[in-house]
This record gives structure tokens, sequence and C-alpha cells, in this order.
């Protein structure tokens, strides 16, 4: 299975919802799950954070430490409430609400804990 899309799973993404977070369509999301291209600078980096693992892991030269470490925890009601909200957000309405939240949880996630809000 192709990486991109083990780790998408993992996390319990649809396709759509990684094209959101990455920053990129839906079709480019399937073309990097189909080997059709790999994603690269900003995109990479991106990806590498959202999934907590180093961009090597991404590109395939570089096995994950521990496979179970990219479990995904239940959701809470509060967190499908603001999932269902955020997906019927227009995009720049989305880009708002995930910049309020970066500056509000700032404080709980310092540098060296490598686990940031993405």
């Amino acid at each position: 299975m192709n990486i991109v899309r083990e780790l998408r799973l993992r996390a319990g993404m649809q396709q759509k919802d990684l094209a959101i977070s990455a920053g990129v369509s839906r079709p480019t999301v399937s073309e990097w799950e189909h080997n059709k291209k790999d994603p690269s600078g900003d995109r990479l980096k991106r990806l590498s954070e959202i999934f907590g693992v180093d961009p090597g892991v991404i590109l395939g030269y570089k096995a994950m430490r521990n496979p179970s470490d990219h479990t995904q925890a239940p959701m809470t009601d509060e967190s499908k409430l603001i999932s269902a909200v955020v997906d019927r957000m227009p995009q720049e309405d989305r880009q708002r609400a995930l910049n309020v939240l970066r500056a509000a949880c700032a404080e709980y996630f310092d540098e060296g804990e490598g686990k940031k809000m993405a």
C-alpha cells in the first residue's frame, strides 16, 4: 500500500480531508496515493507535519519507527461537531477558523514537543 494512503487511513481521514489540510486538490492526493507524482517542497513538509513523520517516510526511503504511533483516538462529540461545522465552511472561512484555533492553542504546544498544531 502507498505510504500516503496508509498514513491517511491510519489518521481516519478521507482524501478530501487530507486535501484540505495539505492545501491541495483531492485529485492531487489521489495522484500521490497512486504513485503518479510525489509531494515535494512545502507539500512534503506539510504532510510530514500532518502525520507526524519524517519526510523520508512519506517519500519511502525511511521506515516508520512504530506504526502504532499513528493511530487516531476516537472522536468526541465535540470533535464530531467541529468536524461537521468545518465540512460546511467555505475554504476561506476554514483558514480563518484554523488561524484562530492555532492562536488560541499556541500556549499549549511548545516547539520542543514536536506535536504542534498542524
